[in-house]
């Protein structure tokens, strides 16, 4: 799967989560496109898709601040 693949699954995902769609840049939890349980909400939604584990402090600012860097975080998380 390419990166551009994942970023549009990802993309997907988070429209579907928060019912609005995004660019790959947004900044999903500073713009509030996301809430806490938005995040999580896409959490399950990404293991589901990609089949990774993203645990409960994995959930956070840092790898769910984008859709790229959540596309980072699903690639660091295939191997």
């Amino acid at each position: 799967m390419t990166p551009d693949e994942i970023k549009a699954i990802i993309r997907q995902e988070v429209s579907n989560v928060a019912f609005r769609e995004v660019g790959d840049a947004d900044r999903l939890l500073d713009d509030r496109i996301l809430d806490s349980v938005g995040a999580v909400d896409l959490a399950v939604a990404l293991e589901g898709a990609f089949g990774v584990s993203v645990p409960f402090v994995d959930i956070n600012a840092q790898h769910f601040a984008s859709v790229e860097s959540i596309a980072a975080y699903i690639q660091l998380k295939r191997g």
